[in-house]
């Protein structure tokens, strides 16, 4: 008898969640995408591509790990899905210099490369974008790189729908059937049965796993990046650069350097406001000095004014964990929520080990469980949520 399967969300997670279950034999695969074909409209489309390796918790490690494996295997009308080019933390204080050293040794122990560098290593790694005077050395991580999030969402659905998955576009989620405590079907215009479902479309999650009567400890929040004008070089190459201390990222992409900013105070976007689009108006007011103070951090010859600014969606929970695995309160409904494209190929291959049985690659899964906080305050939640926000490679 085939098992029926819907996942709603065809952003990374649920492409690459819907080509690996089609690995599987017996299986009807269902997408359900909220967005149009030729758009990414969640925080798929918007992420900045950065894939760092190392987390606190290991099992977030090995899901990276096994994202990046998965990223450097692909290629799509022509592009690469990953440049590993590798990711450099940068310290701009002795403090926080011995910060580096003790996360280079948290590596050391996963088994990961990374070697520690004195200012002048640190800026010739990527000179465009730490400055000698805003530096005093930092660690680099040679397995660490960039992701092209659209690449390889269109081959993982291409890689899906070649051998027979569904993809459903425009398709808004109303209702989560369930009898006798399993899920039965979803309906999003017309009525999809389904065995199996999986809810992976991100900030939008909570609102979705409510039709099923699930709640689920995810915040959204608001978060800046700019863009440079184009510079008509070619840096792609150039590492990705992290300041832990001053909690600012930056990257060339290319044609243009792009910055992000942790540096301001945390601000939840709630359910009323979330729109079609993980893309939110630009909040002067929180984010404007919070740019400026990051653009000092870079080389005087290379800050800017930016040309675009972007204030992009994303998931926080209260660990700084994802939300993966089954709910245990109704057979059949799953989650693969809070997930970045760090992580988001690695966790789709390990809950499909959990859906069908396979053997585990990846152990520490039911830590992630997406029903860990259950009977838990919403308002403790979120807040302690929003109190990581600034610290987003930590775990608590």
């Amino acid at each position: 008898m085939t098992r029926r399967i819907v996942i709603v969300g065809g952003g990374i997670v649920g492409a690459a969640l819907a080509a690996y279950l089609s690995e599987a034999d017996g299986l009807a695969v269902t997408v359900l995408e909220r967005g149009p074909r030729e758009r990414l409209v969640g925080s798929t489309g918007l992420a900045p591509g950065f894939v760092g390796l190392l987390n606190e918790a290991s099992v977030v490690t090995d899901l990276a790990r096994g994202s990046a494996a998965a990223y450097a295997q692909i290629q799509q009308a022509g592009r690469v899905g990953f440049d590993r080019v590798g990711g450099l933390e940068v310290a701009t204080t002795p403090a926080g210099m011995q910060a580096l050293q003790d996360r280079a040794a948290l590596a050391t122990e996963a088994d990961l490369p990374a070697h520690v560098l004195d200012r002048a290593q640190a800026v010739a790694a990527a000179p465009g974008l730490v400055g000698a005077t805003t530096c005093v050395g930092g660690v680099f991580y040679p397995r660490d790189g960039t992701a092209r999030a659209d690449v390889i969402t269109a081959a993982f659905r291409d890689r899906a729908a070649g051998v027979g998955v569904r993809f459903v576009y425009d398709a808004e989620v109303s209702a989560i059937d369930t009898c006798a405590d399993r899920v039965t079907a979803v309906r999003a215009g017309i009525t999809y049965p389904a065995d199996d479902v999986v809810v992976a479309c991100g900030i939008w999650g909570p609102a979705v796993l409510a039709l099923a009567g699930q709640s689920l400890a995810l915040t959204a929040v608001a978060h800046p990046y700019v863009y440079a004008p184009a510079h008509g070089g070619a840096l792609a190459s150039a590492p990705f650069v992290r300041w832990p201390e001053h909690h600012v990222y930056a990257r060339d992409h290319g044609d243009r350097l792009g910055l992000g900013t942790y540096d301001h105070h945390p601000s939840p976007v709630g359910p009323d406001e979330l729109g079609v689009h993980a893309e939110q108006p630009w909040a002067a007011r929180l984010f404007d000095e919070s740019v400026i103070r990051a653009l000092a951090l870079l080389p005087e010859e290379n800050r800017f004014v930016p040309e675009r600014r972007l204030n992009g969606v994303f998931s926080m929970t209260p660990d700084n964990l994802p939300l993966v695995g089954p709910f245990e309160s109704i057979a059949g409904l799953w989650a693969a929520e809070a997930l970045w494209v760090t992580h988001a190929a690695g966790a789709a291959r390990a809950l499909t080990a959990q859906m069908t049985g396979a053997p585990a690659k990846i152990r520490g899964m039911e830590t992630l469980r997406p029903d860990r906080f259950s009977g838990q305050s919403a308002d403790v939640l979120t807040a302690r949520a929003l109190a990581l926000y600034r610290d987003i490679y930590a775990t608590t």
